[in-house]
């Protein structure tokens, strides 16, 4: 009866005109508003991946140095070549990574994402779980162009977008939807004619190929799989030659059941190879998975409620789950997807969209939401998780406009999208430069100790090109009483962050001698080295304190700095970026310890026998001082870096 009435209603204005148009409004007002923050800041994981990247800066003249580049990244296991790929072409065809052509590349893959759920959608709705709606090849269509256009102007997805990096989630998500879309077609055909060993073929090759260039941008492809398993038991239920398959079925259940059973055994019978990876952290793996739950539910309300204040680049004030009851909301939220899933299983046939939306949702943040040993929260992840809950509220829109017959579709339809464009115009207007992003972020997260350290740090680099900004004693002054003020508040928060005391240190020193005198913040660096379990964010801190104990201002206490340095080495000898920063402030230095450093970078080569790091510097450190020595370092060296990704660093040493 609902979808009679939304079907009468929506033929009332029926062609395909309208809906070209709706896909031309939605592409220019997508255009423009991310267009004013183009230029943005590049900040954050942004800097060591792209900026910091040596390998990554080529001019595309020699076809051995795309090779490097494209192999230049650590952060995965297959080091995301596809993502690094693109990557590289920025920057030799600008000559420079610009935060221009960085972030209209991210939004052309946002809006070539955006056309293929469109057709994914479009395909979905064909499905024989949903043909129950009979809806007509225009409502199918309107229904498709709603969702495109409501996940395109979600307001949680400039976080992907403008941040450069995460182009690596965003192709990652772009051949996952891909691959679906495929599926998805095949299928159509499949479940009313059946198919032959070749056709079958042809589309698992299709699959293969989908996958693997997924996987290489980011590993979050690997979910393909899973997720085709999704639409299979959801919405295709078997069917096949017109008529539901058991064995097919029963096959779509194992494969969707398959990866909770693999995980379930690895916890049962090695469990520490789980909670073994988390001694990085300062959470266990019991109290990650906690917190996820109640996280994936703050997620989801984003989704349905997209609260702009709320939602924020930094959300490490959202406490950590201890146990079930601390805080209470734990249990709730676990009480809650219990209930969702079992909702799924039991009438997946019922709500069949539903059912597909919810499943959707949890298998594609199955990866960064569970076990692995990452960071609690973050807004990309929700990129791909995100398209099944845009398909459900676009039909739910139409199935709400035809309940109430007072409704006009254009005015519903204009009124959510209308909504979603000025709370998207609002936040890529905040990502215009990093001043206006950290003062948003700081004055709607006052307690997240990042939101306070980002906003602190810009008004500190300010402080450092005051001359360059022309700015008088008074306005300097200023700028250093309120930048402490904020690292002061970030230490405050969570005393155990090692970035807010090596901030407080490096200002005391420059601007604050008497607090200087006040405060031995190397004394609490060295205290909390004993017990901190080094985190990512401390490589960007200990980078800057080394950095700065080579300046005048920081030469005093350079022996101190290297007995911290020595403190985390002796806890993470595995760390070769601390190796980096002892060689670093050692060698900067006027009467250096050649012998102890000697020493040092040999116990690094023996206890890390894969690390190329480790032999690099023993190279750099002979030089040619003892070639012999060299020659061997360089032949380890080159056995170790089997990418062979470092032969322009090796060649510089013959150079000099």
């Amino acid at each position: 009866m609902v979808a009679s009435r939304a079907i009468a209603f929506i033929t009332r204005r029926p062609g395909s005109g309208s809906i070209f148009v709706l896909a031309c409004v939605v592409l220019l007002v997508c255009l423009l508003v991310y267009g004013v923050a183009l230029n943005g800041p590049l900040f954050f994981d942004d800097v060591p991946n792209l900026l910091d990247n040596d390998l990554l800066q080529i001019d595309g003249k020699a076809l051995d140095d795309w090779r490097v580049a494209v192999l230049s990244s650590d952060a995965g296991p297959f080091h995301r070549p596809v993502a690094m790929l693109t990557f590289t072409m920025n920057h030799v065809v600008v000559g420079a990574f610009s935060a221009f052509s960085l972030k209209a590349t991210n939004l052309a893959i946002h809006l070539l994402l955006g056309a293929l759920l469109y057709f994914f959608a479009l395909a979905l709705l064909q499905t024989p779980a949903l043909r129950a709606h009979r809806l007509g090849i225009y409502q199918c269509r309107l229904v498709a162009m709603l969702a495109a256009s409501i996940w395109l102007l979600h307001p949680i997805h400039v976080s992907t977008v403008l941040y450069a990096v995460q182009r690596m989630a965003q192709l990652s998500a772009l051949f996952t939807v891909a691959g679906l879309l495929v599926y998805t077609r095949y299928r159509l055909r499949w479940a009313d004619s059946g198919a032959g060993p070749g056709e079958v073929l042809a589309a698992s090759i299709w699959l293969a190929l989908f996958g693997v260039f997924a996987v290489l941008s980011k590993e979050n492809g690997a979910l393909l799989p899973w997720l085709i398993a999704v639409v299979e038991v959801t919405l295709f239920r078997g069917a096949w030659r017109g008529e539901e398959d058991g064995r097919l079925l029963r096959l779509g259940w194992f494969a969707l059941l398959l990866p909770l059973l693999l995980v379930a055994i690895v916890v049962i019978f090695s469990p520490d190879a789980l909670s073994g990876r988390f001694g990085g952290r300062e959470f266990t793996l019991e109290e990650r998975l906690l917190t996820q739950a109640r996280v994936l539910w703050q997620y989801l309300a984003w989704l349905l409620v997209p609260n702009i204040l709320d939602m924020g680049f930094f959300q490490d004030d959202i406490p950590l789950s201890r146990g079930m009851l601390s805080p209470f909301t734990t249990l709730l939220a676990l009480v809650a997807w219990a209930v969702v899933l079992g909702a799924c299983l039991l009438w997946h046939k019922r709500y069949p969209l539903l059912a597909f939306a919810f499943l959707f949702y949890l298998v594609a943040h199955s990866m960064e939401s569970t076990v692995l040993p990452l960071e609690m929260v973050f807004e990309h992840r929700n990129y791909l998780p995100s398209v099944g809950f845009a398909v459900l509220a676009a039909v739910g829109i139409i199935r709400c406009v035809a309940r109430f017959k007072r409704l006009r579709l254009r005015t519903v339809v204009s009124g959510v999208l209308g909504i979603l464009v000025v709370l998207l115009a609002v936040r890529t207007n905040v990502w215009r430069d990093e001043m206006t992003l950290a003062r948003f972020e700081v004055v709607n997260h006052p307690q997240s100790p990042r939101a306070n350290f980002f906003y602190a740090n810009v008004l500190f680099k300010r402080l450092e090109q005051a001359q360059e900004l022309g700015l008088d004693e008074d306005e300097m002054r200023a700028l250093a009483v309120t930048s402490r003020d904020y690292f002061a508040r970030m230490h405050s928060i969570n005393p155990r962050d090692f970035a807010a005391l090596v901030m407080l240190y490096q200002l005391d020193t420059l601007y604050f001698p008497g607090l200087a005198a006040k405060n031995d913040w190397l004394g609490a660096m060295e205290e909390l080295a004993k017990t901190r379990r080094l985190q990512a964010s401390d490589r960007t801190a200990l980078r800057a304190l080394v950095g700065f104990s080579t300046t005048s201002s920081g030469e005093p206490d350079r022996a101190r700095v290297a007995k911290l340095l020595n403190y985390f080495i002796e806890r993470n000898p595995q760390r070769m970026d601390l190796l980096a920063d002892k060689f670093r402030l050692l060698t900067d230095a006027e009467n250096v310890d050649r012998e102890a450093l000697l020493a040092s970078l040999q116990h690094a080569a023996q206890l890390n026998p894969d690390s190329r790091q480790a032999v690099a510097y023993l190279a750099q450190y002979h030089g040619t001082d003892d070639l012999a020595s060299t020659y061997e370092a360089i032949r380890e060296w080159l056995r170790r870096d089997r990418l062979r990704r470092e032969i322009a660093v090796i060649r510089e040493i013959f150079d000099k």
